[in-house]
């Protein structure tokens, strides 16, 4: 008995590590297959994960688009970049293998990129994350001004993600200097930057006002740039907008300040006094066009002279600090996009109001 009993494990164990043996040939055989295929498993891998990790706190636009400002790199030998996110949609271009291109949106199927100026769609399948091209952090890309459809508004979104501790004249003149640009407030409790969330507002709010026949321009459009607050200040000028809008988040020791304040410059001040009136009143009617759309604090305009790019503006111009990254329930507030849309909503509004439509 005891001779059945040992065979019959035998043979239990013979046939385990035989099986075993086959998995094993089947592993090595998809790795096998899988190593030689024209797309390298071990990038898809770290982009999905790195893609996925991202999507815990990323926001999704209208058309079903997780935001991103970062570059993603084609994969195979021809890929096809279409005007729409469908298989049936125009081939814009062509193109190769390792080509780096600028995302701003993505979702499970198709990844939206940058090129020309326009947007274009690539199948997710055939691009992967990858880092800027040297250089990036200098490109930014702006429309010539050309026939403007609507009123000309310049946005732009506070701060960058590379500091410039260079200094530059805080006005036209002026002997004192403020720092070039920094990278702005961190939130106390999820570490949102604010230069990331300036921009995921700007962009929600651009998208609002070209909707109501506007004609819209950003400083900047990805947050690896270099632009000082003068230059930023300059975009505006070159444009001859009717209005400059500055995205900026607030931050206080108090961390029970909540709330939405605007910026203008004062009647005295040596730059662009002559400018206070329309200031003062296109920052009037955004806080009030954010108020009366969102339940929020109103904390006022303030006016000062020791904003560089409010100095430099020869045009009316308005700062809106959105909210406190300093208030644990404020800065969850702002990285919702629901809570974006709702502001840019209360924002343009505003600018409705000022310009009397």
């Amino acid at each position: 008995m005891k001779k059945h009993i040992i065979l019959y494990i035998s043979l239990f164990l013979m046939l385990f590590a035989a099986g075993c043996g086959k998995d094993d040939d089947k592993k090595q055989a998809t790795t096998e297959a899988t190593t030689q295929s024209v797309f390298p498993l071990d990038q898809m891998m770290a982009a999905s994960n790195t893609d996925a990790a991202e999507e815990q706190t990323a926001r999704m636009d209208e058309d079903g688009f997780i935001l991103a400002n970062d570059y993603v790199k084609t994969l195979g030998d021809t890929i096809n970049v279409r005007v729409e996110p469908n298989t049936d949609a125009n081939i814009y271009i062509l193109m190769g293998p390792d080509e780096v291109v600028r995302r701003t949106g993505y979702n499970d199927e198709w990844t939206r990129v940058l090129i020309d100026g326009d947007s274009f769609y690539i199948y997710s399948d055939y691009v992967v994350k990858t880092t800027a091209p040297v250089g990036a952090e200098d490109d930014f890309t702006l429309a010539t001004p050309g026939d403007a459809i609507g009123e000309i508004i310049v946005i732009d979104p506070g701060n960058q993600k590379n500091v410039n501790a260079n200094v530059e004249e805080i006005g036209p003149g002026s002997e004192e200097t403020k720092q070039c640009a920094s990278a702005g407030f961190v939130g106390s409790k999820y570490g949102a930057r604010e230069y990331e969330l300036n921009l995921e507002f700007a962009l929600v709010l651009k998208s609002e006002l070209e909707l109501r026949g506007y004609t819209v321009y950003l400083t900047r459009e990805m947050d690896d740039v270099n632009i000082s607050n003068q230059a930023r200040a300059q975009v505006a000028n070159d444009f001859s907008a009717d209005a400059f809008i500055r995205i900026q988040m607030n931050y206080s020791t108090n961390e029970k300040l909540t709330g939405v304040m605007a910026l203008c410059m004062p009647e005295t001040s040596m730059y662009n006094g002559h400018l206070y009136e329309q200031s003062h009143a296109l920052s009037t009617r955004l806080i009030q066009g954010i108020t009366e759309e969102v339940d929020v604090v109103n904390n006022g305009i303030y006016e000062t002279d020791q904003m560089t790019a409010i100095n430099w503006s020869i045009v009316p111009v308005s700062v809106i600090k959105i909210g406190y990254l300093s208030n644990e329930a404020e800065e969850e507030l702002l990285m919702s996009y629901d809570y974006q849309t709702r502001i840019a909503t209360g924002i343009a509004n505003g600018l409705d109001f000022y310009f009397g439509k």
